[in-house]
């Protein structure tokens, strides 16, 4: 009966310690700890001096610069003992050895490792010809066990570990030219994704899609945000302020049910909020009752973020949805601050205020007209020109969010605080009041230098209804420090309710 695997692929390797002969002959110790940053395949076979083994170890080592290349060390692993490591490693090819052989030989006598990985056949104590691919971060990425009458293809596990490091989805007969699937092409109706079946798209921007569908498990309809792929650390770092938000606990704000990578797709899941958007009801008019009750909400779900210490960043009418058409949901908590950038700005102060100095995503020579950064659109603008990918609001010299509802310190590119948000929601209340944004006429890069002059910001408060001038004045505060807090402002929509 074959040893049940104690390592399944997906998960981390379990620390395990072998003495090995080197090529040079030289008795070794060697750890798994000593391939950390590095991929590791390990080759298990049955015996020295056998008649298959030869073969495919030396094939294995006539490859080795290939792995190489690939970041990819070789061991290869047996019961024999090291003496018979050495003997066979001192053995020409043409006398049944492997002399020249650039790779390592482990010696696992009780076959205590063989066990843990699955290949252990107790009918006749020995191993099974194993193949396993082992990540830089001691992650199983591979598993293959063959009978030991069948050597194994070299060139094949080459294709493989090649796909495994091309961070996508590689179909059958996959080659490194042919580059991996474009997943958003992929993500259709019908289609299914995990155990989540996609029933339609619902919307997309800088950062991917957004896709409704149905929980298999679960039975009931999702949200699935796909972040497009990007450098493993602003990945990792969009789906690390993602988890951070699933702690939010609170109506006026979207539950996330799930951050993770499914079928290689960084995934957030979501609840399903089945309305439009704040935007799309701005311009038909509210009515006092109605603009209390719902700026009220949005404070409170707002309140509910900043208390586990969360801010939004890119607060706007965009980002609340209307649950059944008249309840305010947050979305996008800690989601926006890394979003993909827009442009790449080099901000320089001068006694006129700040000046702007314009570069494409790419990088390219020519300089795109001040249009191109849409005032509706989330960007990332950054003072030093850097690779986009790598920038969080988060850093001191950056300036991301929407520039129609930035507070002067982000668009000073200062660290962003609750108060912050405080900011842009007294421009959202407005806007709902008034039917249109403060900033409607100005271009993005306008807007952004604006923001640096107190009297422009002082201007904006003229725009507060006079009704509610006494409850929204303080949130266009310039000190930051003098706004209220998303509490004390839905107290006072309750108020005079």
């Amino acid at each position: 009966m074959n040893s049940v695997p104690g390592c399944v692929v997906g998960s981390q390797v379990r620390p395990f310690q072998l003495h090995a002969v080197t090529p040079d002959l030289q008795h070794e110790h060697i750890q798994s700890a000593d391939y950390q940053g590095r991929w590791l395949a390990l080759i298990f076979y049955p015996h020295d001096f056998s008649f298959v083994c030869p073969t495919e170890l030396t094939g294995f080592s006539a490859e080795k610069p290939q792995f190489d290349q690939l970041n990819c060390e070789l061991l290869g692993v047996s019961i024999d003992s090291l003496e018979t490591h050495s003997q066979w490693l001192d053995t020409p090819a043409n006398e049944g050895g492997v002399e020249g052989l650039r790779f390592p030989l482990a010696s696992d006598p009780q076959g205590a490792l063989c066990q843990y990985f699955g290949v252990w056949r107790e009918v006749d104590g020995l191993p099974n010809r194993g193949l396993f691919l082992i990540d830089p971060e001691g992650i199983l990425r591979f598993a293959a066990v063959y009978d030991l009458s069948v050597g194994r293809n070299v060139k094949d596990v080459l294709r493989t570990l090649d796909a495994l490091q091309a961070g996508g989805l590689c179909p059958a007969n996959w080659k490194r030219a042919d580059g991996v699937l474009d997943t958003t092409s992929l993500l259709k109706s019908g289609r299914v994704l995990g155990h989540y079946r996609i029933i339609r798209e619902l919307g997309r921007g800088a950062f991917g899609q957004v896709l409704a569908a149905e929980d298999l498990r679960l039975g009931r309809k999702v949200a699935l945000k796909i972040i497009v792929k990007q450098d493993d650390q602003t990945e990792q770092q969009l789906l690390r302020e993602a988890r951070a938000a699933a702690g939010i606990h609170h109506r006026n704000v979207c539950t996330i049910y799930s951050v993770d990578t499914i079928d290689t797709i960084p995934t957030i899941v979501m609840e399903y909020i089945d309305g439009g958007s704040l935007a799309d009801l701005i311009g038909s008019g509210f009515d006092h009752r109605q603009f209390r009750r719902i700026a009220q909400q949005i404070a409170l779900g707002l309140a509910a973020a900043h208390e586990k210490g969360i801010v939004h960043g890119d607060l706007k009418p965009a980002n609340i949805l209307m649950r059944g058409g008249d309840e305010p949901v947050i979305v996008d908590f800690g989601l926006a601050r890394s979003l993909h950038h827009i442009g790449v700005v080099t901000k320089v102060s001068s006694d006129t205020g700040p000046q702007f100095t314009v570069t494409t995503k790419a990088d390219v020579a020519t300089e795109p007209e001040e249009s191109e950064l849409n005032l509706d659109e989330t960007v990332v603008l950054h003072s030093n020109p850097v690779e986009p990918a790598t920038v969080s609001a988060a850093d001191s010299n950056g300036i991301s969010g929407t520039p129609a509802y930035m507070s002067p310190e982000q668009a000073r590119g200062n660290r962003l605080s609750e108060s912050s948000d405080i900011f842009s929601l007294g421009l959202i209340f407005v806007e709902m009041l008034s039917g249109a944004s403060l900033m409607r006429d100005m271009t993005a890069l306008e807007i952004i230098s604006a923001l640096w002059n107190a009297d422009f910001v002082a201007s904006l408060t003229e725009k507060i209804p006079h009704e509610y001038h006494n409850d929204l004045i303080d949130l266009f505060a310039m000190n930051p420090d003098k706004r209220p807090s998303a509490k004390e402002v839905s107290r006072r929509m309750v108020e005079q309710n």
